[in-house]
């Protein structure tokens, strides 16, 4: 006779069973790293064109820092897509590659390149904070837990 609206008196059709409602802090934390792989492939293809010019001394090495650049990209992509999807096992990897921007972030910093290093320190910490408060570090929990 009717539709399914779910409970009476909600507006609209019932979620379906399989949507994840992913936490603003994991939505937050995934933006960020869509920034980071955004700028990541940007300097990746800038260093790939850089290599065809007539001022760098080594080609192949720009050619591969610029290629290795675009592979880090698209790897950082693939969890950037994970996270905003809510899928646990893409937090790791995340959480990982943020760590490890702080103490890149932290040469940068002694050489006075603050231009570079602050926001190396700010976003990494900012995706591991989010991360944090999305519940990233807790034991998932099972259908038998109360």
């Amino acid at each position: 006779m009717g539709t399914n609206r779910g409970p009476v008196g909600a507006s609209g059709p019932a979620p379906a069973p399989s949507a994840r409602v992913v936490p603003r802090p994991l939505l937050a934390a995934g933006v960020l790293l869509g920034v980071e792989t955004a700028v990541l492939a940007g300097l990746g293809a800038l260093l790939v064109v850089r290599g065809f010019g007539s001022d760098i001394e080594d080609v192949g090495r720009a050619e591969t820092g610029g290629v290795l650049a675009l592979v880090g990209a698209a790897c950082l992509g693939l969890v950037t897509w994970g996270v905003l999807r809510g899928r646990s096992g893409f937090r790791s990897p995340a959480l990982v590659t943020q760590v490890l921007c702080l103490p890149v972030a932290w040469g940068l910093l002694q050489g006075g390149l603050y231009g570079y290093g602050v926001p190396l320190v700010v976003v990494p910490l900012a995706i591991i904070v989010s991360l944090g408060f999305g519940g990233g570090y807790a034991r998932p929990a099972e259908d038998g837990d109360a």
